[in-house]
C-alpha cells in the first residue's frame, strides 16, 4: 500500500511539473559535466568566462533563469545580473518591481494597503558572490547554487522559486576573479606563486568593499544604479571568505556597534536569517559556525543596504591556499577549539578543502533564501515599516541645510551628486530663506531626513560619536572591523548646517544634481584668474598644461584674491578650456584687461608625475586612479626605471602610504614570480634606493604620504622625529597591504586569527595594558588640523579643516643647520577630534602633520596622515595637488607674471 501510495506521487509530482521543468531535468547539463570536474574538486577552479557560457546556456534551456548583462565592468569585462524565479513570478516580474518601489517609499500608503501589497507582492533575494577574488569558493559555490535552483524540483528549491525571486550578481569584481583563476592556471606546475600577487582590481584590490558610500568604481555603480535602487531587494546576501586559523564561517548576527542611524528591525532580521544558516549548517554536521564575532556594522563603507531597508547578510568561510587544501601541520584540528555560546562545536578535523568550502557556502545561501521565502509577506511588511519610520523622520535633525554659499561649489556638487546617487531627495530653496536664526540665499539646498533613506543621509552628513569599546573595563580598546569617521561634508570640503527644528522655506526638488551655476569672464584683454579654493580646479590645469597653455600662481594675496589664485593668461587656446572646466565644475572665473602685478610662480610645462606602485598596495591603486580621473599627466613606476636618471623622466615622484624601504629595495621574489611579467614589481636595490636620494638633490620633488613618511625620513635623514606612541593592532587591516606570502584577499585577516583560542587572545591584550604605548588610538578618523593657507602646498585650505587619520603618525621637527623645513599643517591645541574615534589625543596636540623641506635643489613635502585615504578625503587631495605642481613651478617676479615673455616657446599666444 505504501509502495502503490509512494509510485502515486511521485507520477503526479512528474505529470503537473511545467514543461520547463521536465526540460530543465534533461537539458541542463550539470556542472559536472559542463566543466569537465566536479565544482570544489582539489586544485580545479572553474573560469569566470566560461561560468557566464554555462548560466546563459541554463537561461536559455529553463524559464526559471533570466540573465542580462548590466554593463561591462574596469577592464571590460562583462557584469550581468541572474533573476531566478518560478516562471509565474518572472512573467509579473516587472508588477513585483513596482511593489517593492511602492514598499521602499511608502509615503501616503496606509498599513492597510502595503498588506495587500506584500500579499501579493514577492520578496526579492539579492546575493553576489566574489569582490574579493582571491576568495575563490562562492564564485565556485554560485555554480552549483544556480544550476539546482533551475533544475530542481525538491520541496525546499520549489518554496524559495515560488514565494521569492533571486538576484544574482555571480562575481561583484569579475575583473580580479579573471586574473586570480587565470593566474593560478598560469603558475600550475612552475616554481612561481600560485596567488595573484598584485590587486585584484585594477585600482582599488581589497578596497571595492569600501567603496559603498562614495561609488568612485564602476561595478559599485551598476550594483547600485542597476540593482539595489531599481529593483529595491529587501535582503542582500554578501558571500565572502575570511582567515583560515578561527571559525570555518562566520553568519549573522553582528557585534557591536552597530550605525545608529540602521532601523532596530535591520538587526534583527540579520539575526533571524544567520540563525537560519547556522541551524542548517549545524543539521548537516557541518562544524566551526560561529556568529556575533569581529564584524560590526558601523561603516557605511561596507553596507549601503542597510540605509535602504534591508538587512546585510554577510558569510565568512573560512578559506584555504585557493583551490588547493589546508592541513594542519601538528595534526591537531583547525582553528579555535573551545566550545562558547557563539561558537557551539568546533571545528573536529585536521584538513580543510575547497569543496568544503563550497558547501558551506551552499548551505547557508540556500538556507538564507528559503527563510525568506517562508515568510515573504512578513519579510515585505517590514520592508515598509522601516521605510515607513525613516520617512516619518526617525532618525537625525530635520534638515541639514547646505548653503549656496560655499568655499568649493565643486565640492559642494559632488557632495551632493553622491547623496542623490544613493537615492537621497535633495530639495533647492527658491528664495532666501531663515533656519535656526541664520540666514540662507536662494539656491542653497536642504536635506530634510524625514525620508526614505534619510537613514543614508544621517550617517553621511552627521558626526560620527564611535562608542569607546573596551575588551574589558579599564582594557585595550576593542579595534573596530573598519574606519570610524566618514563625515561627508569633512571629505568634501563643504559647510553643512544641522537644523533641528522645522523651518519655513520655499523649496523644489531637485530632479538631477548639476555643478552649481558660475560665471566665467568673456574673453579678457590680460588674464582669467580662477581662486585656489577647489579641488576640482585641477582638472582644469592638467587640461591647461595638455594643450601647452602657461599656468601661473600667485603667491600671495592681491586686491581681493588669495594666495595662490591661479593666473591664466587670455588666449585662444586657454579660451576654449576655461569655459569648458568653469562651467562642468561650476567654478567662477573672473577676468582681468591687466595682468596682475604680484610675484609667483608659472608652473613647469607638463608637469610629469612618478607613481611608485608596489605589488600588492591599495593606496597605490587609490592614487592612480584619482590621478586618472583628474588628468593628471603620471606614469605608474616600473623598478627598472630607478637604475636611470629619474630627473630626466619625472617632475615628481609619489610614495603612497605603504611604501616602505624594505618593500622597495627587495619587492616581489624574483625566484617566485615570473620575470616576464612582475620585473617591474621586482626591487629597486640598493642602486636604486640611491637613485631616488639623487633626484630629490638633484632637484626633483618627492611626496610621502603615510607611513612612507618613514621612507622619505630614512632616505634624505629629514630633520623629524615620531611624537605618538605605537598603536594598540588593529582587528582588520582596512587599506594596508598583506604579507608578501599571503594571498591579497587576506588583508582582513584578525588579530584573533594569529592564536588558538579567544582565551589566549584576551590574555594576550591584558598584557599590553601595562604597555604605555597603548595609550594612542586612532582606527580611522577625521581630526583637525591648521593650515598655513600662506604656504604653496596649503594654498586653498581654509585656516582650519579635517583630515583623514587611519593608525598614522604625527611628527615633530628637529634642529638641523642647512634644511629649510616648514609646517604646513598641525593639530590644534584642542577639539583635535572631529569625527570618529580617538584615544590619546594629548599626544597629538600642537603637532606637525605636513611639512615642507628643501633638500639640495629639490622638494620633498611629508603627510603625516593618509590625506588620500581611499580617495575619499577630496577637500584635502589638493594638498598633493598643489605639491605636484608647486615643486617644479619656476619663480617669477610681479614684472614676469602672465607676460608672454616668460613663457615657453611652444605656448600659444594671440
Amino acid at each position: 500500500m505504501r509502495t502503490t501510495l509512494r509510485l502515486a506521487v511521485i507520477a503526479l509530482t512528474f505529470f503537473t511539473l511545467s514543461p520547463d521543468a521536465i526540460r530543465a531535468q534533461q537539458g541542463v547539463p550539470h556542472p559536472d559535466q559542463y566543466f569537465g570536474f566536479k565544482i570544489g574538486s582539489d586544485g580545479e577552479l572553474a573560469r569566470y568566462p566560461k561560468i557566464l557560457e554555462y548560466f546563459q546556456l541554463i537561461a536559455k534551456q529553463t524559464n526559471r533563469v533570466k540573465y542580462e548583462e548590466l554593463g561591462k565592468t574596469t577592464m571590460g569585462n562583462s557584469y550581468p545580473l541572474l533573476r531566478i524565479s518560478s516562471p509565474e513570478n518572472l512573467a509579473k516580474f516587472d508588477r513585483l518591481v513596482e511593489i517593492n518601489r511602492r514598499l521602499a517609499d511608502p509615503r501616503g500608503l496606509s498599513d492597510a494597503e502595503a498588506e495587500k501589497l506584500a500579499a501579493e507582492g514577492k520578496p526579492f533575494y539579492f546575493i553576489y558572490a566574489t569582490i574579493h577574488s582571491t576568495e575563490v569558493s562562492n564564485g565556485q559555490a554560485i555554480i552549483n547554487i544556480v544550476h539546482r535552483l533551475a533544475t530542481e524540483n525538491t520541496p525546499q528549491i520549489r518554496e524559495i522559486l515560488d514565494n521569492s525571486v533571486v538576484l544574482m550578481v555571480p562575481s561583484q569584481n569579475p575583473d580580479g576573479q579573471v586574473l586570480v583563476i587565470d593566474h593560478w592556471y598560469k603558475t600550475k606546475g612552475t616554481p612561481f606563486q600560485r596567488v595573484y600577487p598584485d590587486l585584484y582590481h585594477k585600482y582599488v584590490g581589497h578596497d571595492d568593499n569600501r567603496d559603498w558610500f562614495m561609488f568612485t568604481q564602476q561595478e559599485t555603480r551598476l550594483n547600485i544604479a542597476a540593482v539595489q535602487n531599481k529593483y529595491k531587494p529587501i535582503i542582500t546576501h554578501d558571500m565572502h571568505q575570511q582567515g583560515g586559523a578561527g571559525a570555518r564561517i562566520f553568519v549573522p548576527p553582528f557585534t557591536e556597534p552597530f550605525d545608529p542611524n540602521m532601523h532596530p528591525l535591520l538587526r534583527m532580521q540579520q539575526g533571524t536569517v544567520g540563525q537560519a544558516m547556522a541551524h542548517a549548517l549545524l543539521s548537516e554536521g557541518k562544524e566551526g559556525v560561529a556568529w556575533e564575532d569581529q564584524y560590526d556594522m558601523w561603516s557605511p563603507a561596507r553596507q549601503y543596504m542597510v540605509y535602504h531597508g534591508q538587512p546585510r547578510i554577510l558569510t565568512e568561510i573560512a578559506n584555504s591556499a585557493l583551490a588547493d587544501p589546508v592541513k594542519s601541520p601538528n595534526g591537531r584540528p583547525l582553528g579555535w577549539q573551545e566550545s562558547r555560546a557563539h561558537f557551539p562545536v568546533p571545528y573536529s578535523k585536521d584538513t580543510w578543502t575547497l569543496g568544503q568550502q563550497v558547501d558551506y557556502g551552499i548551505t547557508a545561501a540556500l538556507a538564507g533564501m528559503t527563510e525568506v521565502a517562508k515568510y515573504g509577506r512578513n519579510w515585505l511588511m517590514n520592508f515598509y515599516r522601516v521605510n515607513r519610520d525613516m520617512a516619518n523622520g526617525m532618525v537625525g535633525p530635520y534638515a541639514y541645510v547646505v548653503s549656496a554659499d560655499q568655499r568649493d561649489a565643486f565640492g559642494t556638487y559632488e557632495m551632493l551628486d553622491i547623496l542623490q546617487f544613493g537615492d537621497v531627495e535633495i530639495h533647492r530653496a527658491t528664495a532666501p530663506f531663515s533656519a535656526n536664526g541664520k540666514q540662507y540665499p536662494a539656491g542653497s539646498f536642504v536635506i530634510k531626513t524625514a525620508q526614505p533613506y534619510g537613514g543614508f543621509a544621517n550617517t553621511m552628513l552627521s558626526t560620527q560619536v564611535y562608542p569607546d569599546l573596551r575588551l574589558f573595563p579599564g582594557g585595550p580598546p576593542e579595534p573596530p572591523y573598519d574606519v570610524t569617521g566618514h563625515t561627508l561634508w569633512m571629505l568634501t570640503g563643504v559647510n553643512v548646517d544641522s537644523v533641528a527644528k522645522p523651518f519655513d522655506a520655499s523649496l523644489e526638488l531637485v530632479k538631477k544634481v548639476m555643478p552649481l551655476p558660475a560665471t566665467t569672464a568673456s574673453r579678457p584683454k590680460g588674464a582669467y584668474l580662477i581662486g585656489p579654493e577647489s579641488y576640482g580646479t585641477f582638472k582644469m590645469i592638467a587640461q591647461l598644461q595638455k594643450a601647452g597653455v602657461p599656468v601661473y600662481r600667485a603667491s600671495r594675496s592681491f586686491e581681493k584674491h588669495a594666495p595662490g589664485t591661479w593666473v591664466i593668461p587670455s588666449t585662444a587656446a586657454s579660451q576654449p578650456i576655461v569655459e569648458k572646466y568653469g562651467k562642468e565644475l561650476g567654478i567662477t572665473v573672473a577676468g582681468v584687461d591687466a595682468l596682475p602685478a604680484v610675484e609667483g610662480e608659472r608652473l613647469k610645462p607638463n608637469t610629469k608625475v612618478g607613481l611608485y606602485k608596489a605589488a600588492g598596495n591599495m593606496p597605490a591603486g587609490w592614487q592612480m586612479w584619482m590621478l586618472e580621473q583628474w588628468g593628471i599627466n603620471h606614469e605608474v613606476m616600473k623598478s627598472q626605471d630607478f637604475s636611470g636618471d629619474l630627473n630626466a623622466k619625472y617632475d615628481v615622484i609619489l610614495l603612497p602610504s605603504g611604501s616602505t624601504k624594505t618593500r622597495m629595495i627587495n619587492g616581489l621574489n624574483a625566484k617566485t614570480n615570473d620575470p616576464a611579467e612582475w620585473s617591474w614589481a621586482f626591487g629597486i636595490g640598493d642602486a636604486g634606493w640611491a637613485n631616488l636620494k639623487k633626484f630629490v638633490e638633484n632637484g626633483g620633488t618627492l611626496l610621502a604620504v603615510g607611513s612612507a613618511v618613514e621612507t622619505a625620513r630614512d632616505l634624505l635623514d629629514l630633520p623629524i622625529e615620531r611624537a605618538l606612541p605605537q598603536a594598540p593592532p588593529r582587528f582588520g587591516a582596512p587599506g594596508g597591504p598583506p604579507p608578501a606570502t599571503e594571498p591579497p584577499g587576506t588583508a582582513d585577516a584578525t588579530l584573533r586569527d594569529a592564536f588558538s583560542s579567544p582565551a589566549r587572545l584576551m590574555q594576550t591584550l591584558r598584557d599590553r595594558v601595562t604597555d604605555p604605548q597603548s595609550l594612542f588610538y586612532c582606527p580611522g578618523s577625521l581630526l583637525n588640523n591648521e593650515f598655513d593657507p600662506n604656504h604653496p602646498i596649503a594654498w586653498g585650505m581654509p585656516a582650519s579643516w579635517p583630515v583623514f587619520f587611519d593608525d598614522d603618525q604625527a611628527y615633530r621637527l628637529r634642529p638641523r643647520f642647512g634644511v629649510d623645513a616648514k609646517v604646513v599643517s598641525r593639530y590644534p591645541r584642542q577639539n583635535v577630534l572631529a569625527s570618529g574615534w580617538l584615544l590619546g589625543e594629548e599626544y597629538l596636540k600642537d603637532q606637525a602633520n605636513i611639512l615642507s623641506f628643501k633638500i639640495g635643489k629639490g622638494n620633498v613635502v611629508t603627510y603625516g596622515s593618509q590625506i588620500d585615504f581611499r580617495a575619499q578625503p577630496r577637500a584635502t587631495w589638493k594638498l598633493i595637488f598643489n605639491g605636484i605642481f608647486h615643486g617644479p613651478a619656476t619663480p617669477v617676479t610681479a614684472a614676469q607674471m602672465g607676460r608672454p615673455g616668460n613663457a615657453p616657446t611652444n605656448e600659444a599666444q594671440q
